[in-house]
């Protein structure tokens, strides 16, 4: 069960040719069964909401995973910019991390 937290999105690598589904990388930590991605479409945009499955409680590690989550739309993306809810701010391309050498 995803948890109520907003956890950040770490890039959006491809977009299927027909633009109807693209990936991103979702984050999560490494006690939880990994990410889940919830999409709300509006004509102007797509906002992808990245939380966690199954957090464990007790002991874990701080570490911060990445892990490509297929995301599937409604319509074709077209022009309509891709918003990750956790930051507000457009999805970053390319792998994640994001680093200034991968943005060149």
């Amino acid at each position: 069960m995803p948890t109520d937290v907003l956890a950040p999105l770490g890039g959006l690598t491809e977009t299927a040719r027909d633009g109807r589904s693209f990936t991103v990388v979702a984050t999560h930590g490494s006690c939880d069964d990994g990410p889940t991605v919830k999409v709300l479409e509006t004509s102007g945009g797509v906002v992808l909401s990245a939380s966690t499955t199954n957090s464990e409680d007790g002991p874990c590690t701080s570490e911060l995973r990445g892990e490509k989550v297929s995301v599937k739309l409604d319509r074709p993306l077209g022009e309509r910019i891709v918003l990750d809810a956790f930051t507000g701010r457009p999805v970053p391309y390319g792998e994640w991390p994001v680093t200034a050498r991968s943005r060149n």
